[in-house]
């Protein structure tokens, strides 16, 4: 192996010497290529991966080029023990490690940060990254870092996700992988192609080559739920008849007792096509000269349409109407009969419930060029990287369409993840119910990274210290957001001018909504609006826009750091230690409040500078034992920056919902000392069991307090991040791989996670957002020369979300994967996505206040892919 070579190797995020001699050994024998084909190939390669690290690593490889074990990057994170996933619409979106929310950890891709954007229109910009932006097929390997190094970006509290590409030049000549599937989905009843390209060359010299992948993922969508939200303390007064009033009175006859804003029965769809295109290429002049250039290109079309049948508390109350009977449990609000409200009320709008119909024209790119030059000049080997990551997008047309009516009606939320509504005017009468409020909105926000960074190693080849390493890293990240609002189509404008009722745009209403979901005193079926007619109805009206200036939120964050590590070896041990100080320079910028009249104009733009400087020490070490037993114990000192939503100095809310979301420019990182300490036992080739426990004493989390603040004279309940108090986050992992006989073996991994903190005022337990107790994967496998099948099984006890006292509850999945050999150059693909249909459900605070119950149904995929 040239020294070009190896350093090469060690360049992508850390991987050490060790590992790429193991790898040697391996490939040096024509006998154990054959042997490792396949999952069986794909789990050698990744223990590899692990077993010769320094730190505590562990990770996925593709069995083949463009032939991941999940069709989502997420979704194969989660086989991996610590890892927890969060699914947005049935697929995986954003993942955490170790009883850590997404946005505390990091994700890189060959080892530098890739930018992210969300097209939801009531998305709250964050850390996290969202990976339906990104298609399994251009992947490599997968590594999740679990204990960080000093050359290592900090940032992560939980780990550090590197996902890495093939190079070019270590790929064959001329490599053709096709794909081509189509996708059903059972519950909208539609099927989408899926088609993926994958391509190499390499020059006669063999000192320049080329990778091209080119992708394209339809999916048409539907998710069935039940809803609701804005729950909160609220206080009432008894009238005379026994009937409620809210009331802001703290000494009133009910005080904090536990109630919604408003909820409903929902139907989501949507239309899915990512396209993305990747390009590398790899230039080696001579010996001594490594240069790389990676690009990256992904969009994701996502136009979309809500259609939700509302029952809406919060309008009761901000119009004068009432609480006719009620039964009160656990102090929260189990059943209520609202009433009308007074026509001639103070608002001037005569309803008090709706039915709301929304469509968006809704897309998120993102894009990434990254330059790596890598120079050996006698025992140094010098790296320079410079690159920039851009996201963007959003919603560029949000249409609302409320269809009102002045209807008493009843909300029963004693029966588990079920709403029971009764209206008094009925759901399927669309001639009663009158077009209340149009609106056209819109949203954009983006994020965007320029990063330089020089990485300098000298061999030194002591009796103990191997190398010394040092660099510098200059990165300037900026996320904006703006939104935009109509001013003139509320029920004293545009919409109070016409005539339309929902009978008038009449729609089909969806085959087997709820089929699985609720039961017959559940509404499952209501008046249901023809977006396509309704949508050529809008273009006639006249809209006129104004920014939304709560919203609007411009954060500029620039990070300076330095570090030096030492990696040390000997004959039975090897590991690093090092120092690694990072200064944060932050300006956040947002309109401020002038006067409580209107939300257009009577803003002033402020900012806020914030700086800090982090000092994080970490140290890794591996002991081997024995020749088949290695024992592994890191410490460090960690940080993670708060989420960009709560830096900003502004509001963001929903009208509808009366709810929303303040930030908070003054808050401070999470910062945390780490302890890690696991053995693994290397059985056979194929074959692993180790048990790793670790301790995260973290100084201070992220609160987010809940109050009412009026915006636009409607009280609407706000949540806002504080600093809270510290606690701890520990637990133990368990893995277990073994081909229990030829061809035939078994994955499984258990994580158990407890995390503990106290309100500072209070005293009381509060949730860490993100961490499950109990979570773990199961996996059996078979392959031979014609076939290739995985069943898998993932579970994670509840977790809190981090809005409110929302909880997620427990949450498992099946999937299925089954690949048949029709020659050398052809398989025949199946997959099979959540097969037992679970739900998912979440609540808040007790699960007499539902939050969520979601249907997203099964997904079944089938296809051909084609090799050469």
């Amino acid at each position: 192996m040239s020294l070009s070579t190896y350093f090469l190797a060690m360049s992508a995020f850390g991987q050490e010497k060790q590992q790429e001699s193991k790898n040697d050994v391996i490939d040096a024998s024509p006998l154990e290529k054959i042997q490792i084909r396949g999952i069986r190939g794909s789990i050698v390669k990744s223990m590899n991966t692990k077993r010769y690290s320094d730190s505590v690593v562990d990770a996925i490889t593709a069995e083949e080029i463009g032939k991941f074990p999940d069709k989502n990057v997420a979704e194969s994170l989660q086989r991996i023990t610590g890892v927890s996933l969060n699914r947005v619409q049935g697929e995986g979106e954003r993942v955490g490690v170790r009883g850590t929310a997404p946005s505390q950890n990091r994700t890189y891709i060959n080892g530098q940060n890739i930018a992210s954007a969300d097209w939801w229109i009531s998305s709250q910009p964050n850390r996290g990254f969202n990976y339906t932006l990104l298609p399994s097929e251009i992947v490599s390997s997968l590594e999740v870092h679990k204990s960080p190094q000093a050359d290592h970006d900090e940032g992560s509290l939980g780990g550090s996700i590197n996902i890495k590409t093939h190079s070019p030049l270590e790929t064959q000549d001329q490599k053709f992988v096709g794909t081509a599937q189509l996708q059903h989905s059972d519950t909208s009843g539609e099927t989408d192609p899926q088609v993926s390209l994958f391509y190499n060359w390499i020059n006669d010299s063999a000192d320049l080559g080329m990778l091209f992948s080119l992708t394209r993922h339809e999916r048409s969508l539907r998710r069935d739920g039940l809803e609701s939200w804005g729950w909160a303390e609220r206080n009432f007064n008894i009238d005379e008849q026994g009937a409620l009033q809210q009331t802001d009175d703290d000494n009133a006859d009910l005080t904090d007792i536990w109630s919604p804003g408003g909820g409903g029965s929902a139907t989501f769809t949507q239309r899915r096509i990512l396209s993305s295109a990747l390009w590398l290429v790899q230039f080696q002049p001579s010996v001594d000269w490594n240069i790389e250039l990676n690009t990256l290109y992904s969009e994701l079309d996502a136009d979309n349409s809500n259609q939700n049948f509302l029952w809406q508390p919060s309008s009761v109350y901000g119009r004068g109407g009432k609480i006719l009977d009620y039964q009160i449990k656990d102090n929260t609000l189990a059943y209520a009969k609202y009433s009308q409200v007074p026509e001639n009320n103070e608002t001037g709008i005569p309803f008090n419930t709706a039915m709301e119909a929304i469509w968006r024209t809704s897309q998120i790119k993102t894009s990434l060029i990254h330059l790596n030059v890598e120079h050996d000049n006698d025992y140094w080997h010098n790296q320079y990287q410079i690159g920039v990551t851009r996201a963007s997008g959003g919603t560029s047309k949000d249409f609302t369409s409320q269809w009102s009516a002045n209807s008493e009606f009843s909300v029963d939320l004693n029966s588990p993840q079920d709403i029971h509504t009764q209206y008094q005017i009925s759901p399927l009468a669309g001639e009663n119910w009158q077009v209340s409020e149009v609106r056209k909105d819109a949203q954009d926000s983006t994020d965007k990274e320029f990063f330089a960074q020089a990485d300098f190693e000298y061999q030194w080849d002591q009796a103990f210290f191997q190398s010394i390493k040092m660099g510098l890293k200059y990165k300037k990240h900026v996320r904006d957001f703006i939104r935009y609002r109509s001013k003139n189509g509320d029920y004293n404008g545009l919409a109070g001018d016409l005539s339309w009722t929902l009978a008038d745009f009449q729609g089909k209403f969806p085959k087997d909504y709820l089929s699985g979901v609720g039961s017959e005193n559940t509404l499952k079926n209501y008046a249901f609006v023809d977006i396509r007619s309704l949508n050529k109805a809008f273009n006639t009206l006249t809209f006129v826009q104004g920014e939304e200036k709560p919203s609007s939120f411009d954060i500029s964050e620039q990070s300076y750091a330095g570090y030096a590590k030492a990696n040390f070896s000997g004959e039975y041990y090897r590991g690093n230690f090092g120092l690694r100080v990072v200064h944060t320079q932050q300006d956040s910028g947002a309109f401020q409040q002038t006067t409580e009249i209107d939300i257009y104009d009577e803003y002033q733009w402020s900012t806020h500078n914030e700086n800090y400087t982090d000092v994080l020490p970490s140290v890794n070490l591996a002991i081997d034992l024995t020749e088949d037993l290695v024992m592994r114990a890191s410490a460090s000192k960690v940080m993670s920056r708060p989420e960009y939503h709560h830096l900003m100095p502004s509001t963001n809310y929903n009208v509808t919902q009366a709810q929303g979301a303040g930030g908070n420019p003054e808050l401070e990182p999470f910062r945390a000392t780490n302890f890690d300490v696991g053995f693994e036992w290397y059985f056979d080739q194929a074959a692993l069991f180790s048990i790793a426990a670790f301790h995260k004493d973290v100084k201070s989390f992220i609160d987010i307090k809940r109050s009412i603040e009026n915006y636009e004279n409607i009280d609407m309940v706000i949540n806002r991040p504080v600093n809270g108090s510290g606690g701890t986050i520990y637990g133990v992992e368990l893995n277990l791989q073994q081909e229990l006989f030829y061809g035939f073996g078994l994955i499984a991994n258990y994580t158990f996670v407890q995390g503990e903190r106290k309100d500072l005022n209070t005293g009381k337990d509060i949730d860490i957002p993100g961490n499950s107790e109990h979570s773990f994967n199961v996996t059996g496998y078979f392959e031979n020369d014609w076939v290739s099948s995985r069943l898998s099984y993932n579970f994670r006890t509840e977790w809190a979300t981090g809005i409110g006292e929302q909880i997620n509850d427990d949450y498992g999945q099946w999937d299925v994967n089954l690949s048949f050999k029709l020659n050398a150059h052809t398989s025949l693909v199946f997959e099979g996505i959540n097969l037992a249909n679970e739900h998912i459900y979440t609540y808040e605070r007790n699960e007499l206040a539902p939050v969520g119950v979601y249907q997203n149904g099964r997904r079944f995929y089938a296809g051909v892919r084609v090799e050469y």
